[in-house]
């Protein structure tokens, strides 16, 4: 038998892979994720258990590879783009929505299946982090405020995720400019929070 080259291996194995996530996210449609087994991935992709093993330890963390590519998609796009003003941010959802509705990508798969939620959360966290980095007054905060502004930025980045969800998978109708007014009005109002409370007496500053 003839020793098979490295570039044959290689393309076998993506095909493998390919088939084992479009089998996940087939069955996505049809089970609760803690339901789908490796067995049921193996004969939705038409391979047997052991070739699923060899790439994948569990169907998590087949699930955690697309999710962690439909996050690398969106970030792509947005640090590609001008969010600062609202024709670039315009520019940017309009990137979005046609990415949302690519089922190619790792992104619109899940859009298209009640995964779409974990990937909500996923995202929320992503602009969390992000809004936090955004204001100059972030690294100024002392320790009595950081529970206070961490609670403005979690419920700002929520609301975002939230309303851009909703667009982009199809349960709110909205153009392109409309939404990227309400997103940049949320960011200034987050931001604007921030600095009030970063600014504020001291007693004031305290939870009632």
């Amino acid at each position: 038998m003839g020793v098979q080259s490295k570039g044959h291996i290689d393309l076998r194995v993506k095909r493998s892979q390919a088939a084992i996530r479009s089998a996940v996210v087939s069955l996505l449609s049809e089970k609760p994720t803690q339901d789908i087994t490796a067995k049921d991935v193996a004969e939705r992709a038409l391979i047997n258990k052991k070739t699923f093993y060899a790439h994948y330890p569990s169907v998590r963390a087949v699930l955690q590879e697309i999710e962690n590519d439909a996050v690398s998609e969106v970030s792509g796009i947005v640090e590609s783009g001008d969010v600062s003003t609202p024709d670039g941010l315009s520019k940017v959802l309009s990137q979005l929505k046609g990415l949302a509705s690519d089922g190619a990508t790792a992104f619109g798969a899940l859009a298209r299946t009640p995964a779409r939620m974990l990937l909500s959360e996923r995202l929320r966290r992503e602009l969390s982090g992000h809004l936090g980095g955004l204001s100059a007054v972030s690294s100024q905060l002392s320790a009595s405020l950081s529970s206070r502004v961490s609670c403005a930025v979690e419920f700002a980045a929520g609301g975002i995720v939230s309303l851009l969800a909703s667009w982009l998978f199809g349960e709110r109708v909205m153009s392109e400019d409309e939404l990227s007014q309400a997103v940049i009005q949320s960011v200034r109002s987050c931001l604007g929070a921030v600095r009030s409370m970063a600014t504020a007496p001291t007693g004031d500053a305290n939870c009632a």
